[in-house]
């Protein structure tokens, strides 16, 4: 089974995914496409953070809320 993480913060436009404890987390790194990688003591990639994952026009509606919820959630998948 793998268990997956992730916080979704639609303040900041990001979501942050990890396949192992974030707590794991030892160095970042930015691959070709902007996005930020997690990286564990051995330098395995064990997660990732995508900014601007949202729609434009998703983040505008959010615009008369006073704090849109973030979300972190676990899925697990077998």
């Amino acid at each position: 089974m793998l268990k997956i993480k992730f916080f979704l913060d639609p303040i900041a436009n990001t979501i942050s995914v990890w396949f192992k404890d974030p707590k794991a987390e030892v160095i970042c790194d930015v691959d070709k496409e902007g996005n930020i990688l997690s990286l564990d003591k051995k330098g395995k990639v064990f997660g990732f953070e995508k900014l601007n994952f949202l729609p434009q026009k998703f983040i505008r509606s959010l615009k008369g809320l006073k704090e849109p919820e973030k979300a972190t959630g676990v899925l697990l998948l077998e």
